[in-house]
């Protein structure tokens, strides 16, 4: 199983360093070789940019993290790219995985915070640990109850990582979601 730490780290690397440590982060199974490289085609990734809703909107770093999480749509944790903090950090992109784990489609996730997977019996404590990581910039992992598209709860163990501008300024996060038992 991915590391999410490790899956944060890597996607923040340039695309080349990106697709040199890909294998030793995850498990060939978990990624698609031949997507990592049609990345380096041009013309495959602008055809596959547009086939997200509003792609148009995408700032360019967000449209190569989109790329990456792309190769990762199958590995074993959910990964987010939301937009920052002073826009109530919407979701830009969330990886197979993660739409699988929670039910809801890549069109109902887009433009919305992750908070919609809180419920009734999410713990207080982990919401606020992560108020307090977007807040401050840092990254933190909890462990909460989220609930599905369907209403089913299950426990989440949820790592948030920030993504920075050259200037430093926190733009964008990663989130990693894996469902844990108990």
């Amino acid at each position: 199983m991915a590391d999410p730490d490790a899956v944060a780290d890597l996607l923040q690397l340039d695309h080349d360093r990106f697709a040199d440590r890909l294998p030793d982060v995850l498990d060939s199974s978990e990624y698609d070789g031949e997507r990592l490289t049609r990345l380096t085609d041009e013309a495959t990734v602008d055809s596959m940019l547009e086939t997200l809703p509003e792609s148009g909107s995408l700032a360019d770093h967000e449209a190569a993290y989109v790329r990456r999480i792309r190769v990762l749509d199958h590995a074993s944790v959910g990964i987010t790219l939301a937009g920052p903090a002073y826009a109530d950090n919407p979701v830009v992109y969330a990886n197979a995985t993660l739409r699988d784990i929670t039910g809801y489609e890549l069109e109902e996730l887009r433009g919305e915070n992750l908070r919609l997977l809180q419920g009734p019996e999410t713990e207080s404590e982990a919401v606020a640990d992560l108020r307090e990581a977007l807040s401050t910039w840092r990254a933190t992992t909890v462990t909460l109850t989220n609930y599905r598209a369907d209403g089913s709860r299950f426990r989440n163990r949820v790592t948030l990582a920030p993504v920075t501008d050259s200037a430093g300024t926190v733009v964008n996060w990663l989130g990693m979601q894996q469902p844990v038992d108990g």
